[in-house]
């Protein structure tokens, strides 16, 4: 063989067991998440990816039969109207937030008017009612 084919054959053997070795990675992390998993469990804001236009003034985590929740008290931005506000909400973040790659949990979301603002509540565990 020519120098070239050795070159190339070793960079498909390294691709190729750099892939293998993500794929283990992965698997071990999802095994391990699942395991891990407790009724304790509860999104942060950062897994929640507000919209520039709210504010998070304020964060606390509750628990009830069968799992725990985030509750997010949610404000307008400078400038910003409640009713865009609870459209940005709405747009963004809806009743259900897939997971992503990282973490493939979907996160279940509920708004609710509190006044000045809202309070969004999102929890991994509760299942939306059925259409």
């Amino acid at each position: 063989m020519t120098t070239r084919r050795w070159v190339a054959v070793g960079v498909g053997l390294g691709a190729a067991a750099l892939l293998a070795i993500t794929v283990v990675l992965l698997l071990g992390r999802y095994s391990l998440q699942a395991l891990g998993a407790t009724e304790g469990d509860a999104p942060t804001e950062a897994q929640m990816g507000f919209p520039a236009t709210a504010v998070v003034t304020s964060t606390g985590k509750e628990c009830g039969s069968g799992g725990c929740w985030t509750v997010f008290d949610v404000e307008p931005a400078d400038g910003v109207t409640q009713a865009r506000l609870r459209a940005e909400l709405d747009a963004q973040l809806g009743d259900r937030l897939p997971g992503t790659f990282l973490d493939p949990r979907s996160i279940n979301v509920y708004t609710e008017d509190s006044g000045n603002g809202f309070e969004v509540r999102g929890d991994f565990w509760s299942r939306p009612a059925a259409p």
